[in-house]
């Protein structure tokens, strides 16, 4: 007699690439498909559509929960917007509901993104299904985000830096909250493989690459990047300095890419910056790059350190959010005050000049990835809590 599975709904409301979909698709490829009958929500749509589109042996759902698009998250129009988006997400919690109950899923997993929160909740009081809360980022106060931390069956935090913060913010009984990393696949993300950046580019074999890499966002430490390169290259003639990323999620970043531009003409940089936009290649990409920099005011558990480190790469890290929980100064890599373009400079020049010194510390972090961080950790923690969510709602 086959096992009986448990049947997990994944929701995912985001338009854009971002660590978020990431996690959500490495996690859905690792399920234990033997265990678990996966179901993923989503939008049909986006640059984050075709990756859930590929994933195997999975039911897939496309979603309209009113998310804006661009023109239309900023400025005037954005609160009408919010109003005329109140139709769609309406009709997406029912027809969830009835998909829901028709497939007789157990277990809901939605993140701490606004609409992920509202739809869960909404199901929620539809259906009785359990929902798993998933935190990526400190708290945010709102009235949907208070009412889904009472209501989660369960609530994981990527960090325990970011559970802090929801202790400090919503009292003791966030501390039934369970830090579990976020995971990188070790298969993917490795040593060896492409790394024909150089080629690319056209630049110097010999040439440093030093890179950063996010969506393109003034809290994500760019600017501070450009003025620490400018530092870096008036004393190591051979750095490159290269950009991984976009601004196609919508915040604060309007008109941040020119800027950026800018910033590197004005320093004199703009000879040897290079604005690559948003790659699919990122192993690739890592494995190009001598430095990888996450310079982010605040991350909760940053997945570009983690890919890079997963590829063996010397990296770099801001000591804010959960980063200081990844990296370790000078054992797997650099650390560094954040916004501080002088302390960055200095450690990017520390690797530029020490081969031997990027050398330890790239397989050091390799190290840590396999022991602490691998795909395989954080899912297996994760399915026991579908399993545990699942047995409790079948005693109820």
């Amino acid at each position: 007699m086959p096992a009986i599975r448990t049947k997990v709904l994944l929701l995912d409301t985001n338009d854009a690439m971002g660590g978020v979909v990431r996690v959500h698709v490495s996690l859905a490829r690792e399920l234990d498909r033997c265990g678990f009958d996966l179901y993923v929500a989503c939008l049909g749509y986006g640059h984050a559509w075709p990756l859930f589109r590929e994933l195997p042996e999975t039911h897939r759902w496309t979603i309209a929960p009113g998310t804006k698009s661009r023109r239309i998250a900023l400025g005037r129009l954005a609160a009408l917007a919010d109003v005329a988006s109140a139709l769609p997400l309406a009709w997406t919690v029912l027809r969830l509901a009835y998909l829901c109950r028709r497939a007789g899923v157990q277990v809901i997993h939605t993140s701490d993104k606004r609409r992920a929160v509202m739809l869960s909740i909404a199901l929620h009081r539809l259906t009785g299904i359990p929902f798993l809360y998933h935190s990526h980022n400190r708290y945010v106060d709102f009235a949907a985000n208070r009412q889904a931390l009472v209501r989660a069956a369960a609530i994981v935090s990527v960090a325990a830096e970011m559970k802090a913060d929801f202790v400090h913010a919503r009292g003791h009984d966030m501390e039934r909250i369970r830090v579990i990393h976020n995971g990188v696949n070790t298969s993917e993300f490795r040593t060896s493989g492409p790394a024909d950046l150089r080629a690319e580019l056209g630049v110097p074999a010999d040439a440093m690459l030093i890179g950063i890499t996010s969506r393109l966002a003034p809290d994500k430490g760019q600017e501070a990047f450009l003025r620490a390169a400018s530092r870096v290259a008036a004393q190591e003639p051979r750095a490159w300095f290269i950009i991984v990323g976009d601004d196609a999620i919508a915040s604060d970043n309007a008109d941040y890419v020119p800027r950026l531009r800018q910033l590197a003409a004005d320093a004199g940089l703009a000879a040897r910056t290079r604005f690559l936009g948003g790659r699919r290649d990122m192993a690739s990409i890592y494995r190009s790059l001598d430095v990888v920099v996450n310079a982010a005011h605040c991350e909760a558990c940053c997945m570009v350190l983690l890919e890079a480190m997963a590829c063996g790469r010397a990296v770099i890290g801001s000591r804010a959010g959960g980063t200081p929980e990844i990296v370790t100064h000078d054992q797997d890599g650099l650390l560094f005050d954040v916004d501080d373009a002088a302390d960055l400079a200095e450690q990017m020049l520390r690797l530029a000049r020490d081969p031997a010194r990027r050398a330890r510390l790239g397989a050091a972090a390799r190290a840590t990835i396999e022991s602490r961080f691998s795909i395989s950790v954080q899912t297996r923690a994760i399915e026991r809590i579908y399993t545990e969510l699942a047995a409790k709602a079948s005693a109820s």
